[in-house]
């Protein structure tokens, strides 16, 4: 059985981590994710992580290490977090052998418990191309609604991707099956 869990990112301890595994899924991770694969270091990834840490600290963001089995296996976020609107934009990766197991429903679930329960958003929004079966997959099993498409609004390794747009209320996290 795996143990899932999300904490925050200690940026120095963490960061040769995170790289190492964005380094080895890096072909996999940049099929979908170009700020994922920004980091050409241990020290830009801690530089990204402090920037993270500085965003937790100030309410902008609420940004996750995956942990399973005490190993780094991904990240998950909120980002663009308003108190004014309630407000905050989800996102998330995991490396390639935690894929498949429920590990970013897991880390997801807790993630949202936090925005609503703790942070008192009102709406969460999600977005990926609709070729990213797998992402899409899990704003689905997380209760997310499809609220529409958007055309060419993603521009990703040479190309224009449209983007699925999702949408989650408090009350229907608080009041899912």
């Amino acid at each position: 059985m795996r143990t899932v869990d999300i904490r925050e990112a200690d940026p120095a301890r963490d960061a040769p981590a995170v790289f190492a595994l964005i380094e080895r899924y890096r072909a996999t991770l940049s099929q979908w994710l170009s700020g994922v694969i920004k980091p050409q270091s241990a020290a830009d990834t801690e530089a990204f992580l402090r920037l993270q840490a500085q965003g937790n600290e100030e309410g902008r963001c609420a940004h996750r290490l995956i942990i399973v089995n005490e190993e780094i296996a991904g990240m998950c976020a909120l980002h663009g977090i308003s108190q004014a609107h309630h407000y905050g934009r989800a996102g998330y990766w995991l490396a390639d052998p935690f894929v498949g197991k429920g590990v970013m429903r897991l880390a997801m679930t807790r993630l949202l418990d936090h925005a609503f329960d703790e942070l008192g958003l009102h709406r969460i929004e999600l977005g990926c191309a609709p070729e990213n079966v797998r992402s899409c997959k899990v704003a689905e099993s997380l209760g997310f609604r499809l609220e529409g498409e958007l055309r060419d609004a993603q521009y990703l390794n040479g190309r224009y991707w449209n983007m699925r747009c999702y949408g989650l209320l408090a009350d229907e996290w608080k009041n899912r099956a």
